[in-house]
């Protein structure tokens, strides 16, 4: 799910050799690791994140590699690291799940050096997402709006206005948003379901249902993306922000 997004991120940014680059809600890694192949020996690559679960699974992934990444716990609101130290401030997805978004862009402020580039991926609203929506929708109707609650979250981020004035209230000048686009395949509805239950807070929620309420969500799931279905499986189509804005000065 993740991997496209990264790609257009990372090419958004156009990382050059050398450069320094902070990955912020870094999860386990997919963009530090991307970035870090893109400076080279002569750059470096620092991923925070608050989740020690995900930094453990990014230092296995990437333990014995060349041009080790440096991998920190962190709240993005308060990083631990000194002004004007990156050249790249990078995070995907992340935005949204900040409790303080406008203080966690002013520390990306903060520890960017003149001239330096933030570049966000923040997925569009979940309309804009129509599995997503459908799997919201089944949610609601077989296990409670709590569970459909927490699948909202990751597409409750600002819009494209906000995510401008955003930008500007922390400081940042040249602020350009894109529409990124891309499809996700699963091997079938139910792997779709397995997946993002088990990544998720829904685990335990759904976990707990009934058998007789988990078979109708999975049947009201399985009928409602059909339109998405194909010999193959499942094809979910995904919309993100992707944003690219400059410290000034």
């Amino acid at each position: 799910m993740f991997a496209p997004c990264a790609g257009q991120l990372l090419e958004l940014a156009a990382v050059r050799p050398g450069e320094r680059v902070l990955d912020v809600a870094c999860g386990t890694g997919i963009v530090a690791r991307g970035a870090a192949a893109k400076v080279g020996a002569a750059g470096s690559v620092v991923g925070t994140d608050l989740n020690e679960g995900m930094l453990e699974v990014a230092r296995e992934v990437t333990a014995g590699r060349a041009g080790g990444i440096e991998w920190r716990a962190a709240d993005a609101a308060a990083l631990p690291l000194p002004d004007a130290a990156f050249d790249l401030v990078c995070c995907q997805q992340g935005l949204q799940y900040f409790p303080d978004q406008p203080l966690a862009l002013r520390e990306m402020h903060r520890v960017l050096a003149p001239g330096g580039r933030v570049v966000l991926g923040v997925w569009r609203a979940v309309g804009h997402q129509p599995v997503f929506a459908t799997f919201v929708d089944a949610l609601e109707r077989h296990a409670g709006p709590e569970p459909a609650s927490l699948m909202r979250r990751p597409f409750s981020g600002p819009d494209r206005d906000g995510l401008r004035k955003l930008l500007a209230d922390a400081g940042f000048g040249g602020t350009l948003v894109r529409l990124g686009g891309f499809l996700a395949r699963f091997a079938s509805p139910g792997e779709f379901l397995r997946q993002q239950v088990a990544s998720s807070p829904l685990e335990g929620p759904v976990g707990e249902l009934d058998e007789g309420r988990r078979e109708a969500l999975r049947h009201h799931f399985d009928q409602a993306v059909e339109p998405w279905a194909d010999d193959d499986g499942v094809v979910v189509p995904m919309q993100t922000w992707l944003v690219i804005a400059s410290r000034q000065g």
